[in-house]
């Protein structure tokens, strides 16, 4: 699972930006959202525009002050259940999100990994924002690597250049000059293909996500046994699919028995086993990691 933090200050526009995203890409998000008051009007919109998207709601408070075990492991229970490949924490517009960070960093592992955060600036409110909350303002500008201006589909190149002069945005961030509704395909992708590094958090440093090589498929077949019963081969299955042998992804073939023949699919987690007509034994197991050895054990040298 990857977690993407948008920030931005109360108003940006960061749930129209999600909204983008998801109809670009064609993808839906998980989606952990906190709202500063106890009524949640981006959660309704997104959800009355994308039935399907998936939200959760954090409430009455802003997540940089009470931020504690309950929201991890609240990440860690979706990661657990939904286990979505991205996951979108859309925090207050009065957030700090370099506490943000600072917590998620207790969760990081292989399997959880946090993308370079995106700040959502608003081109008619930063300068009045910049100077009444300067605080939240420089922490969401600093903890952030791209910078995306929203409400500026009518400006000019030398208008973001303008503002981004005006914000001081250094070399190390990537700073867009054009809204996000001319972006495409792949500049979205780009967007989730870079991966903050924490072990330099007190400056951030950012890596291009790498993308797992898969691994190679093993398969194994057989020809012949020495199963007598439909019990022996029931064994083996469950054996199958509680990872005895490796992790087994599809299994399927006949085995003539002594006094019947059978055929048997297997997919995943669940297997179906029925009567066959005559057929010559022959059968075969495909997954990763196989322990070939002991299935050839169990498969020829079974005893009656």
């Amino acid at each position: 699972m990857k977690i993407l933090i948008i920030t931005g200050f109360l108003g940006a526009g960061k749930t129209r930006f999600i909204k983008r995203m998801s109809e670009v890409l064609k993808r839906d998000f998980v989606i952990v959202e906190n709202e500063f008051s106890k009524i949640d009007v981006d959660s309704k919109k997104l959800k009355s525009e994308n039935k399907d998207m998936k939200i959760f709601e954090l409430s009455e408070g802003c997540i940089c002050c009470s931020l504690n075990l309950d929201f991890t492991e609240s990440l860690l229970t979706i990661k657990n259940t939904l286990n979505p490949d991205y996951l979108v924490v859309e925090p207050s517009g009065i957030a700090m999100p370099t506490q943000i960070i600072a917590k998620l960093k207790n969760i990081l592992y292989d399997d959880i990994k946090l993308i370079s955060p995106i700040a959502i600036i608003d081109a008619n409110a930063y300068k009045n924002q910049q100077q009444e909350f300067e605080i939240y303002f420089k922490d969401q500008l600093h903890a952030s690597r791209n910078v995306i201006i929203s409400k500026s589909e009518h400006l000019s190149f030398d208008d973001f250049l303008r503002i981004k002069e005006e914000l001081n945005i250094k070399e190390d961030k990537r700073f867009f000059f054009k809204h996000y509704d001319n972006f495409s395909k792949d500049e979205f992708l780009e967007l989730l293909n870079e991966e903050l590094d924490l072990d330099h958090s007190n400056n951030f440093k950012y890596r291009k996500i790498e993308p797992k090589k898969e691994e190679e498929l093993q398969n194994i077949s057989f020809e012949k046994t020495k199963f007598i019963n439909l019990a022996q081969v029931v064994k083996l299955l469950e054996d199958t699919i509680r990872g005895r042998f490796g992790k087994i992804i599809r299994a399927k073939g006949f085995i003539n028995l002594k006094k019947e023949c059978v055929q048997f699919d297997l997919v995943d987690k669940n297997y179906a086993i029925k009567g066959a007509k005559d057929q010559k034994t022959g059968f075969v197991f495909i997954g990763k990691n196989l322990d070939k050895e002991g299935l050839r054990e169990i498969v020829c040298s079974l005893k009656p």
